[in-house]
């Protein structure tokens, strides 16, 4: 082929594509369902409102207030002072890497993580809203308390190891992140009612938000990166049009080359046979003629059986078995008649 790398330029391009459209779709949908969720205020009204609802549950809703434990809160691991409901520890080995091409890139790889949560609400004063499967928010805003960077110190095995192995390793990264208890937050899900308690969790409608910005924030973030991928779909759509006006413009000389080498072709071919017809003996035996057209002469040798049967003309048409006695043609060559 051709084109074959234009083609494969296209199907990347038009992978890359099918990813921006379901990142603005889900943008979309996302700015969409965001913009109809009703706020709500966290008081004595919110039960009865709830309570209200067909199934006791608000399907996509949003509500404001601060993080309160149901319980003992949570300890920082490395700083005692702070506390919070939701604690994230974990440890990234820095490294360079050898790439394909030979240079050598730095990398991250998360070498353990730990998860410790407790049941916590967001309160305004004395009312509040438990918040279900916090570790499953789209959106999830945690403070860093704790961030310490140890570097390696390598030997010179360690360096010659790294150069056949094509991994170094450079240090170990170790972070905290707390959920702090009184920490204001938005929580965007589904407002539920469960007997007496008010509970958000993930909605079907769309996903959990646990953030310190607003509704109108949120909103223009994914307003902002919906257009973002919508530039970036024009980009690749335009890239696309590119690449396929280049495929048809060669398929097309493609296709226009062959037809001016057939045409070539079939007017040398006529001006052969009128040529062969020219020098032909006028006077022939019925003998001499082919056995199928009974108009030009005998000029073909079919093998293996030995039969000189056919003129050039009808040896073209003919490939599988002879005329005379039938047996299977192999191949074909010219005989030269005395």
């Amino acid at each position: 082929m051709d084109f074959v790398h234009e083609a494969v330029a296209l199907g990347v391009d038009i992978l890359i594509l099918g990813l921006c459209v379901r990142e603005y779709v889900n943008y979309k949908t996302t700015a969409r369902v965001l913009k109809e969720a009703p706020q709500y205020n966290i008081d004595g009204e919110l039960k009865n409102i709830v309570s209200r609802q067909r199934d006791k549950k608000i399907p996509y809703a949003v509500i404001r207030g601060t993080v309160a434990p149901i319980g003992v809160p949570l300890r920082s691991s490395f700083v005692p002072s702070v506390s919070g409901v939701l604690q994230i520890v974990k440890l990234h080995e820095h490294r360079v890497m050898r790439a394909f091409a030979g240079f050598w890139a730095e990398q991250r790889k998360m070498l353990h993580e730990s998860i410790n949560e407790m049941p916590f609400e967001l309160r305004n004063q004395s009312h509040g809203v438990e918040i279900i499967d916090a570790m499953s928010a789209a959106v999830l805003d945690v403070d860093v308390v704790y961030d310490n960077y140890e570097s390696t110190s390598l030997s010179f095995f360690d360096h010659i190891f790294g150069f056949f192995t094509g991994v170094r390793q450079k240090g170990l990264q170790t972070t905290e992140q707390v959920l702090r208890d009184g920490s204001f937050l938005t929580a965007i899900g589904e407002l539920e009612m469960d007997g007496e308690t008010l509970r958000m969790q993930p909605s079907k409608q769309g996903p959990l938000f646990l953030t310190t910005a607003t509704k109108s924030t949120l909103i223009k973030r994914f307003e902002d990166a919906k257009s973002s991928m919508l530039f970036k779909i024009v980009l690749c759509s335009s890239i696309s049009m590119v690449l396929l006006g280049l495929i048809v413009r060669k398929m097309y000389r493609k296709k226009k080359q062959e037809h001016e080498e057939a045409k070539i072709r079939k007017r040398l071919e006529v001006e052969r046979r009128e040529r062969r017809a020219r020098n032909r003996p006028h006077t022939l035996t019925q003998d001499q003629l082919c056995v199928v057209c009974s108009t030009n002469p005998k000029e073909i040798i079919l093998l293996p059986c030995g039969h000189v049967c056919l003129c050039e003309d009808c040896a073209q048409k003919i490939d599988i078995t002879c005329p005379v006695c039938r047996s299977k043609i192999d191949s074909k060559a010219a005989a030269f008649i005395a």
